[in-house]
């Protein structure tokens, strides 16, 4: 409202009448109200899955509940929340919300809803920018009031039917699921062919001897055999020769030098035999005695030997000096190498879950 200005006299005693101007003034503008900014549109992302249809499983994630993954497995708290429990369509930061079908792929999983332990549903957001909710933009409260930690176990099996037997078991009941543990195809693994590597006694041949190693690899094949399992079998026979031996000291085992070299003993020559067996990764200790109680060949060189030390060596103490090989000496069948049967099965223990 405008105020008006109006001319009043003053009268004095001798003088004269002066006017006297009062300033117009405005009355203070009043800034309006903002308005509110309106809440974005709820989702119920319970509503419209069929409680009925098979064994529902909603799976909450820390973005959701801060306090770690939660799982909800109860027909009637998920009923329950059907009405109630719902987050906004985008989040504090602008990020889209949606609940999507199984198969699309969520940049941000908010929370998983399975059936049968098959996943077919996900809150997700949709957008790159995505933030988290403030309470005023979601309520969860019905189902945080039921919800139990999502606890995952893991079992390891060395026999492939103990493995399936689990695999079967984690599937017929609602108190163990895979959830997304369950890993692609093939599931269940199939099964795994158990391996092993076994050294026989070192062959020991003249130096000057022709060596067959196909009559060897029969003679190899034939003694270990008859020791395998049932389902075990044979497929390669290696032979690695490693040539001469070299003299060395007989206590700390360090080659004797002549010149700065070493010094070889040429009477006999040294070959490594390795069977590869699949179908098992280790043998009884009975059948690994059996084994080195009969090399294939082991040529006896100690008379040799001593005649080499007192002619090359100069030495009468022949006990003094042994014969390196130039690489591992295998005294007895020994395995090298082994590779059992391994599976592993990682799965959800539902069973304190509401």
């Amino acid at each position: 409202m405008i105020a008006f200005g109006a001319f009043y006299l003053v009268r004095g005693d001798d003088s004269t009448p002066a006017p006297t101007e009062v300033a117009q003034t405005e009355a203070p503008q009043v800034a309006p109200e903002p308005e509110a900014e309106a809440a974005p549109d709820p989702l119920f992302f319970l509503q419209g899955i069929d409680l009925g249809d098979g064994n529902v499983t909603l799976v909450l994630n820390d973005e959701l509940t801060n306090q770690g993954r939660l799982v909800v497995t109860d027909r009637s708290a998920l009923a329950a929340a059907q009405a109630t429990a719902f987050v906004t369509v985008s989040t504090e930061e602008g990020g889209t919300v949606e609940l999507i079908e199984a198969g699309a792929p969520p940049q941000y999983a908010f929370a998983k809803i399975y059936r049968d332990d098959i996943l077919v549903a996900t809150l997700t957001c949709t957008t790159t920018l995505c933030g988290g909710f403030t309470p005023e933009h979601m309520d969860i409260s019905t189902l945080l009031d039921v919800a139990q930690p999502l606890t995952s176990a893991q079992s390891s099996f060395d026999a492939y039917d103990d493995y399936l037997a689990s695999f079967e078991a984690v599937n017929a009941t609602t108190e163990y699921m895979f959830l997304d543990l369950r890993p692609a195809d093939p599931f269940p693994l199939e099964k795994q062919t158990a391996r092993m590597e076994l050294a026989l006694p070192t062959l020991v041949t003249p130096a000057n001897a022709a060596f067959d190693p196909n009559v060897a690899s029969a003679l190899a094949r034939t003694i270990v055999e008859p020791l395998l399992p049932d389902g075990a079998q044979i497929s390669e026979v290696v032979f690695t020769a490693t040539g001469e031996g070299l003299v060395a000291d007989g206590d700390s085992g360090t080659p004797v030098l002549a010149g700065g070299a070493p010094i070889p003993f040429p009477a006999v020559k040294f070959t490594d035999v390795t069977v590869s067996i699949q179908g098992v990764s280790t043998l009884s200790s009975a059948a690994l005695d059996s084994l080195s109680g009969q090399p294939l060949q082991r040529t006896d060189y100690q008379d040799a030997f001593e005649t080499f030390v007192t002619q090359r060596l100069q030495s009468s103490c022949a006990d003094c000096f042994t014969v390196k090989m130039n690489g591992d000496f295998y005294d007895d069948a020994t395995i090298i190498a082994s590779e059992p049967e391994s599976y592993q099965l990682d799965y959800y223990d539902l069973r304190e879950a509401p």
